[in-house]
């Protein structure tokens, strides 16, 4: 299995991984005089991005833990971000299974930002090849990111906002790698 692969499954299980965990959470966690109305999703949304944040940043560590190589860290993150997005894509579209723009962009939008987020995580990781405060530093842009996006969303801010930042934050980070890893972390890289 090639490592483009591992990271695609390792995102996925990522995803369904914090699903699990933000079900239970939303189970005990949520007051029963909440649990009808819609309040449950803007208290909770912090809760759920750092939930899958954490969970990206656990088996993105274990993953460059089995294959060290360096140079490959960025690429790497954003195969398991395209990971992460589909379950949670695959679960929205089986709630709303027409196809309008609005929700098109949505889903384009969940995408992105799990892929710019892991790749946060991955810039981190090409920085400094072990846990270190470069690497905190990453994933807590990573969950800074991921609730401005979220919020974006949820108070329907413009479109471009929504789309515009995960590109303008997988963009940043490939810019900002270690200038020896830029030519080694295009996507187009060999396996």
């Amino acid at each position: 299995m090639t490592e483009k692969i591992k990271m695609l499954l390792g995102g996925m299980l990522a995803a369904l991984g914090a699903l699990a965990l933000e079900s239970l959470v939303m189970i005990f966690a949520t007051p029963l005089d909440l649990a009808a109305t819609s309040a449950p999703a803007v208290w909770f949304m912090p809760v759920a991005v750092i939930i899958e944040e954490l969970f990206s940043f656990i088996l993105l560590v274990k993953l460059f833990q089995n294959n060290p190589d360096e140079k490959n860290f960025f690429t790497r993150a954003l195969f398991f971000g395209v990971g992460f997005s589909v379950p949670e894509i695959f679960l929205n579209y089986s709630n709303f299974s027409t196809l309008s723009q609005e929700i098109l962009i949505a889903y384009a939008g969940l995408f992105l930002i799990h892929t710019a987020t892991a790749g946060l995580i991955g810039c981190g990781f090409s920085w400094k090849n072990s846990l270190s405060p470069i690497v905190g530093l990453f994933l807590f842009l990573a969950i800074l990111a991921h609730l401005a996006f979220n919020f974006s969303v949820l108070f329907n801010l413009s479109i471009w906002l929504s789309l515009g930042l995960p590109l303008f934050i997988i963009f940043t980070s490939f810019l900002s790698l270690p200038k020896g890893l830029l030519k080694t972390s295009l996507p187009y890289e060999k396996n």
